[in-house]
Parts: structure tokens; sequence; C-alpha cells
């Protein structure tokens, strides 16, 4: 599921857009209209948003050549946005592929580096398709698509995991969900 409550996978593919077709200076204006709490200017960008399905996949089809910045991320931040959100469109449609090895490596380390504060503490994260490992602690392994789910800050794939650390790693994501 996506991480913003009740947003549709249409939701999300318009959010995908956002850093593509918003300027710095738009951003900046919208984030003070949006007290600058980021998830209620991303939530408006997506629920204003009226193109129509087809429309949506047009302008993504043509995000392909383009690059974007996520100002003070790594430069990693579009590959973990896109992956991330992907995964967000994928999984309530029931569409499972597998993700490609080289980008999940890359995107992995800086998921773990940035997720919320206290989910990756004393847990040692390891995907079982592609090698990528981090942390120390109690074991979580699972596919890199699901590790970046939950790394994400999703439970959507907590059940797709194994090892000592899961229920802790649920409780985490439980409570981050809640707030």
């Amino acid at each position: 599921m996506p991480r913003r409550p009740g947003w549709s996978v249409r939701d999300v593919a318009a959010h995908l857009l956002m850093p593509y077709e918003l300027s710095v200076p738009g951003f900046v204006v919208r984030l003070i209209a949006a007290r600058f709490n980021f998830d209620r200017l991303a939530d408006r960008w997506a629920r204003r948003d009226r193109r129509t399905g087809q429309e949506l996949i047009t302008s993504l089809a043509a995000t392909t050549s383009v690059k974007f910045n996520v100002p003070g991320a790594g430069e990693t931040a579009p590959l973990c946005h896109l992956l991330a959100h992907g995964e967000d469109i994928r999984r309530p449609l029931g569409i499972r592929t597998e993700t490609n090895a080289e980008s999940a490596n890359a995107a992995l380390p800086e998921l773990a580096r940035f997720a919320k504060s206290g989910l990756v503490d004393g847990l040692q994260f390891r995907s079982t398709d592609t090698g990528w490992s981090s942390g120390g602690g109690l074991p979580v392994a699972g596919t890199a698509s699901a590790l970046i789910v939950t790394l994400s800050g999703r439970s959507a794939a907590i059940d797709e995991l194994t090892g000592e650390g899961v229920e802790k790693l649920r409780s985490r994501l439980s409570r981050e969900s809640a707030t």
C-alpha cells in the first residue's frame, strides 16, 4: 500500500511526476502553503492532478530521459523514489517483477540510512536475491523488493521477511503508521 493513507495507485503515479514537473520556486511556494509539511504538499499535488490514467502513463514514460535532484539528498534519491513508488503501484495491482539487482543495491544503502528514526536500529538487513546487507543485530532477510518497501516505512511486505528481527520491525512499522 502507498505510504500516504487513502492514496490510490493513480495518486502515486501523479506523485511520481511531482519532481519532474514542479520547479524549485514552485515547490517552495507550495511548501509554505502546506505549512512546511511535505506530506501535505505531496497529498495536495497528487489529489489535484486531473490527468487520466493514460495521460499519467504517457507523462511517466516521458521522464525516462529526464533527471531530477532532491535538494539535500544523495544522488541515488531519484532511484529510491522510483523504486519505492514503483512497488507502491505494482503491489496493489498484483504485478510482481524482479527488482534489478544493481539498482536495488544502489538504493538500499540510502533507504537504510534515511529510514525513519529508530526503524533500523539493532537490526541486520539482508537481501536474499541481491547479496546486499547492512546493520548489525537481529537478522531480517527478504528480497530486495520487500526490503525497499519496508525501509521506505511501509508494512506491505513485512510478511515476506524472515528472521528474528521481523517482529521488532513489525512493531516499529505499526507505531509509525499510528502516528
